[in-house]
C-alpha cells in the first residue's frame, strides 16, 4: 500500500441556528494501493466534442478501521472522486476494490 486517500461525505448540519447542506464530514484515511488509472476518451455524438473520464481502482486493506460507504467520496492528490461501485473480498478477506470517477468541475465538485 502507497498511496494515501481519505474518505469525506457531505451532510447537513445547523450552525448557529441556521441550517447549512453540504457540510464536510471527514471520515478518516487508509492507505491504498493504486493498481491503475483508467483515462477513457469519449466523444459526444451531439456536440463533437471529447471528454475525459479519470476512474482510477482502489485497492483497500478488507479490514480497514474505516467502514466505507457507497455514498462517501475519495480525496487522492488532490483531487475528489465519487465511489462507483465496492467489491470486497469476502471469501479471502484480505482486499476491497473500489473504483471511482472523478467528479466534474475544477474543485472538485
Amino acid at each position: 500500500m502507497t498511496e494515501r486517500i481519505q474518505f469525506v461525505s457531505y451532510e447537513s448540519d445547523v450552525i448557529n441556528g441556521v441550517p447549512i447542506d453540504g457540510v464536510k464530514v471527514d471520515h478518516g484515511t487508509v492507505w491504498a494501493e493504486v493498481p491503475k488509472i483508467t483515462i477513457r476518451e469519449a466523444t459526444d455524438p451531439q456536440t463533437k466534442l471529447g471528454t475525459r473520464k479519470d476512474t482510477p481502482t482502489f485497492l483497500v486493506r478488507y479490514l480497514a478501521a474505516v467502514n466505507v460507504q457507497p455514498e462517501w467520496r475519495i480525496i487522492w492528490r488532490g483531487v475528489e472522486y465519487e465511489i462507483t461501485g465496492m467489491d470486497p473480498d469476502y471469501e479471502r478477506r484480505d482486499l476491497t476494490t473500489i473504483t471511482a470517477r472523478k467528479r466534474g468541475g475544477t474543485n472538485g465538485s
